[in-house]
């Protein structure tokens, strides 16, 4: 496994993340803001669910959030890719870099879950208040996520 993620690093792309003045830096930024799109339409999402904003129609507000979530995942998860050639071996024996590729899972997992049933059948019925499930699912979300944010910053200082 070693030697693999040393040929990760060793690629041309490896290379120039680790190399070129801004390529890592310009990869942070836009990583960043992948996870603002991703976390904040999450939020959104999952406050109403909670019982708040209980005006704002369901449907509409999924609907709407939910393309900014897939969005915010392709664009983090793109600027994540490229930052991890740069330092694969250092980022795999980090706890809070497989804590955070969980936290990712688990929230995907979650998410899925969520979008496969309770929030379809929410959505559908615009007067429907969440039940105690899709509130904890909503709730569960938003500390997968926020967990998912903390383990990124930490990888900075361990």
């Amino acid at each position: 496994m070693a030697s693999a993620l040393h040929t990760v690093e060793a690629t041309g792309l490896g290379r120039f993340m680790r190399e070129a003045l801004w390529a890592y830096p310009v990869a942070e930024v836009v990583h960043i803001t992948g996870l603002a799109l991703l976390f904040g339409s999450i939020v959104l999402v999952d406050l109403r669910l909670l019982g708040l904003g209980r005006r704002i129609p369901a449907a509409a507000l999924v609907a709407f959030a939910v393309p900014w979530s897939i969005a915010g995942f392709a664009v983090a998860a793109a600027s994540g890719l490229l930052m991890f050639t740069a330092h694969a071996a250092e980022f795999l024996v980090q706890p809070a870099f497989m804590l955070k590729m969980g936290l990712i899972l688990a929230g995907g997992v979650n998410a899925a879950l969520l979008h496969a049933g309770p929030l379809r059948a929410l959505a559908a019925a615009s007067d429907a208040q969440p039940s105690g499930r899709v509130r904890a699912a909503a709730a569960v979300s938003i500390a997968l996520w926020l967990g998912v944010v903390a383990c990124g910053r930490l990888l900075a200082y361990l």
